[in-house]
């Protein structure tokens, strides 16, 4: 990715301090380096074929220094078909990033992806989505989406040289409440990724108007200090699920840090000692945290030279055996509550094998009275996505989704990876963000 020359000191160190990688010292040694290869081997092997392909996936195999060219082909290849089958009608504007993303990793033109005979421009589909996006913000408040992925957007625009204004695109990012809170937290995903967008914008190669790089210094400098709040002793940060973009999101903006106010080796050795314990065993989970496990960022995709790739990953063909012994029983309270208009709240008590998901309850509950507990989902690049309960719909414009929480207290895993315990309290509640 090209970068800019700013005229101002600020940045000039900018432009010095943020070449895309992790602060100086911040990268996994030697020794380390088993970690991440068990990480990458365990995230291709628990990919679930029949799921859609997931392009946070490649992203990260391909910010990786170690590579399975022939299971990255196989991948990309999937995510091609998949984008010329579906991108138009089913892929909101954040997929369609994420797969520009994917493509320009693996040294593919986004503008020309084909699959089957047939081609599209991803770079001109984004482009389109995102202005859909930004009608819905004029007419109703909020986007189609959320800014997670109005983020994605912003920064695939900026590395693919789409049309995007850097002034409404600062405009857009800048600090609000309701873009960067949900349920009353703050999300560091969001804030992460529109750091990342605005940095490039920052150093793509087009200088900036004064005000606008003037107004994109402040957005980061909010997002960042916002960031810095939720570190945590242990050097996670929000929870170990957005650690690691948000080590993506400091790391280019050292700049913006107080000496001494995050210590990137501490947040390193926080997630390299998850790695064994299983953390990260949602494919999605490991994808988010490998690029900063390999010194790299999304800011890296447009310098990636794919001839130079070493093919060093090979992967054994058996998986692990299935359990032969039944597992024992155990038993949950399972809430349905509406928290926004208060029109029902209904429990039940489910029986389910130890070790089951959050899902399988629900699944469970739904069986046993569907009156009351049946509920509708998508399947997100994280798991099942709830959609609706006893009829009730999720809707962006009215800023409503369905909150997850164990004894009332809201859970950083999806549906379908949360493992529930004997006697937990579980809850499904309708809430605003």
């Amino acid at each position: 990715m090209m970068r800019t020359l700013v005229i101002t000191l600020a940045g000039l160190l900018l432009l010095y301090l943020a070449p895309g990688g992790l602060c100086q010292g911040c990268a996994v040694n030697k020794d380390e380096r088993p970690l991440v290869r068990d990480l990458q081997k365990k995230m291709i092997y628990s990919v679930n074929p029949s799921a859609p392909p997931n392009p946070s996936i490649l992203l990260a195999l391909r910010l990786s220094q170690d590579h399975n060219k022939h299971i990255e082909q196989d991948m990309l290849n999937k995510l091609s078909q998949d984008a010329v089958q579906r991108a138009v009608a089913s892929f909101s504007s954040g997929q369609v990033a994420l797969h520009i993303l994917a493509q320009r990793a693996s040294c593919y033109d986004p503008r020309r992806v084909s699959a089957n005979g047939s081609t599209i421009n991803l770079v001109r589909l984004l482009e389109q989505k995102f202005k859909a996006e930004l009608q819905n913000i004029a007419i109703h408040g909020n986007p189609l989406t959320n800014f997670y992925q109005l983020s994605l957007d912003v920064l695939a625009l900026c590395q693919l040289n789409g049309r995007l204004s850097p002034a409404n695109a600062s405009a857009l990012l800048s600090p609000d409440h309701e873009k960067y809170y949900l349920g009353g937290q703050f999300s560091v995903d969001t804030a992460a990724v529109a750091v990342l967008a605005q940095i490039c914008l920052q150093t793509r190669g087009r200088p900036l108007p004064p005000k606008v790089h003037k107004k994109i210094r402040q957005n980061v400098q909010w997002l960042v200090n916002k960031t810095l709040d939720e570190k945590k002793r242990d050097g996670v940060i929000g929870n170990i699920y957005s650690t690691g973009l948000a080590m993506q999101a400091l790391s280019v903006s050292s700049s913006y840090l107080e000496p001494r106010a995050w210590s990137c080796l501490q947040t390193l050795h926080t997630v390299l000692d998850n790695i064994p314990q299983g953390t990260f065993k949602n494919p999605m989970a490991a994808s988010q945290i490998l690029p900063s496990l390999e010194n790299r960022t999304y800011l890296d995709v447009s310098r990636l030279n794919c001839s130079m790739d070493p093919d060093n990953l090979p992967l054994s063909t058996a998986r692990p055996a299935p359990p032969t012994s039944r597992p024992p029983s155990i038993s949950v309270t399972y809430t349905v509550a509406d928290g926004v208009n208060n029109t029902f709240s209904d429990s039940i008590s489910v029986t389910v094998p130890q070790g089951s998901v959050f899902f399988k309850v629900m699944e469970a509950a739904q069986k046993r009275d569907p009156s009351k507990f049946r509920f509708t989902y998508t399947q997100s690049s994280w798991g099942p996505y709830i959609t609706s309960v006893r009829g009730l719909q999720a809707d962006n414009n009215q800023r409503t989704y369905w909150q997850l929480l164990s004894n009332g207290i809201p859970l950083s895993q999806g549906a379908g990876d949360y493992v529930v315990s004997n006697g937990e309290s579980l809850e499904v509640r309708f809430s605003k963000y």
